[in-house]
């Protein structure tokens, strides 16, 4: 949970209430396909987060980002209006190196619920394709600091049926929306595109290493 905590002390009021009303301006309709595709993945992550072996379990849940997570998609998100400037030489060094760097982030957040149970709580359907999904630790033990936190999932559902998440988050605070605030950040401060995009895959560079 600390990569979460220090989320809360980076990403600003302004993200928060974009994204609040944002979602307070959609139905809140919920969604029990996009629920019931949480919970799968939700059930599948219980035995991995129960592995004792620190190496193991990174394994174990980077099978599961890489079967249910879309890290194209994210990866692009991501880039914000840099994503348009990016060349194909770039892309091709870019979105693997995003890939590892997401994924370490997914591994040690995940890991803070290790020998724990996560249970879909409810969704919001804001659109046809787009579905944030809420869930909660089951049974938290007394004293447990992350027992009231609300674990989010967003998901997309393309025009076939499909269902993959493209972010994560707890108590509002989102990691694709954190990155996104990083990364382009970077590029401005690098002189912005190709240019800082170079800046950006070094950085990332030094990230996954």
């Amino acid at each position: 949970m600390q990569i979460f905590a220090a989320f809360r002390s980076t990403v600003t009021r302004a993200v928060f209430a974009g994204l609040a009303l944002t979602l307070s301006a959609q139905p809140a309709f919920a969604d029990k396909s996009a629920e019931n595709f949480v919970q799968a993945i939700l059930d599948e992550a219980e035995p991995a987060l129960s592995i004792s072996d620190r190496d193991e379990m990174f394994a174990a849940i980077e099978v599961l980002v890489d079967k249910h997570v879309d890290m194209r998609r994210i990866g692009r998100f991501v880039l914000g209006q840099y994503a348009r400037q990016m060349t194909d030489e770039q892309a091709t060094a870019y979105y693997p190196l995003f890939q590892r760097y997401a994924t370490q982030i997914y591994q040690n957040t995940l890991s803070d619920y290790a020998g724990q149970r996560l249970n879909v709580t409810g969704s919001v359907d804001r659109s046809e394709r787009d579905i944030i999904v809420n869930s909660k630790i089951e049974n938290p033990e007394p004293g447990d600091p992350f027992a009231n936190a609300v674990i989010h999932w967003r998901v997309y559902r393309s025009r076939d049926g499909d269902m993959t998440v493209v972010d994560a988050g707890a108590d509002n605070v989102w990691l694709a929306i954190e990155q996104r605030s990083q990364f382009t950040s970077i590029i401005a401060n690098n002189g912005g595109g190709e240019r800082g995009i170079d800046a950006l895959i070094a950085e990332l560079k030094n990230r996954v290493n």
